[in-house]
Formats: structure tokens, sequence, C-alpha cells
């Protein structure tokens, strides 16, 4: 999983490619082709403990996603919300979306196709 992160109006743009799932391959997350997930991390856990957390997570890239990583997009969601801020899903490609709204995730996460109104939900910083 590689992740590039952009920031825009007050709002963090995390662009993830690759799989959003979690293996273990010792002791250490990985994706399913073996790269480590800890940067995915470790940019969440820094951008919610400086309180950064209007989140847009742009699954564009995404092919996969699998119950440990919408277990993952939970925690990270209800952590952002605990600070007042929240996580939207930009561009879920045709298998996350499936799997969001097969999960009633739809219910939890506002999906957008349009960076500008994703961003835009947020109003204006505070």
């Amino acid at each position: 999983m590689s992740l590039v992160v952009d920031h825009r109006d007050g709002v963090e743009i995390l662009r993830i490619t690759g799989d959003f799932t979690i293996g273990r391959h010792m002791g250490n997350p990985r994706d399913l082709q073996g790269r480590p997930l800890d940067d995915l991390k470790q940019m969440m856990d820094d951008l919610l403990a400086r309180g950064r957390a209007r989140i847009v997570l742009d699954l564009e890239r995404v092919k996969f996603i699998d119950s440990a990583g919408l277990g993952e997009l939970i925690a990270y969601r209800k952590r952002a919300v605990d600070l007042g801020g929240d996580i939207r899903i930009l561009h879920p490609g045709r298998h996350v979306e499936k799997v969001l709204v097969l999960t009633l995730l739809t219910d939890v996460f506002e999906i957008f196709h349009d960076e500008n109104a994703a961003v835009a939900a947020f109003g204006a910083p505070s």
C-alpha cells in the first residue's frame, strides 16, 4: 500500500494505492503483496494526535478491502468523530463500494465521487 497526503481547505486528503487489508507476516501488518501497512497507521495516528480529524480517504486505486480493513476504517472514523471531525470516502472502486454497500457502511461513511464535494461537505475550517 502506498500513500500520498494532500492538504486542502483544512481537510487532509489521503490517496491510497493497493489493498486495504491486514495480513500477518513476521508479526508486522502487511497488505496482500507483502507491503507494510505501517505508513497508513502511522499517518492516521499522527493526524489524529495533532487534531487533524477532517479526513478524506481517496480509495480510487484500492482494488480490495477485507473485514480487517473495514475494521480499521471504522476505528479511524470513531477517533476522528471523537475529535470533532469525520472521515469521508472518495472514489471507491466498484469492488470497494460493493463491500461498503453489503456491510451497510454506506450508512456510516459519506461516499463521494467528486473531490470538491467531499472537501466542501466539511464546511469552512474552524
